[in-house]
């Protein structure tokens, strides 16, 4: 059994090393404007799957683009 609880330590001891090891590597980020924040943040932040499926749910519901004069005169492609 202690060599379990051994075997158990090591494998926790080489999971924390690793985690600190990847915020060792993760490089400080400058950003020019706040509008390169948000981009970034939203290009790394996962939407969670109930906002996603409202925000699907309100994009159905709004009305569709008018054509254009020439999509009228010539037809949609």
């Amino acid at each position: 059994m202690n060599r379990q609880t051994t075997k158990l330590d090591q494998h926790e001891l080489q999971q924390t090393n690793a985690q600190q090891l990847n915020t060792q590597h993760q490089a400080v980020l400058e950003f020019a404007s706040a509008e390169e924040v948000l981009r970034h943040d939203a290009a790394h932040t996962p939407v969670p799957p109930a906002v996603a499926e409202r925000l699907q749910k309100s994009i159905e519901g709004e009305p569709k683009p008018a054509l254009c004069w020439w999509q009228r005169l010539f037809g949609p492609s």
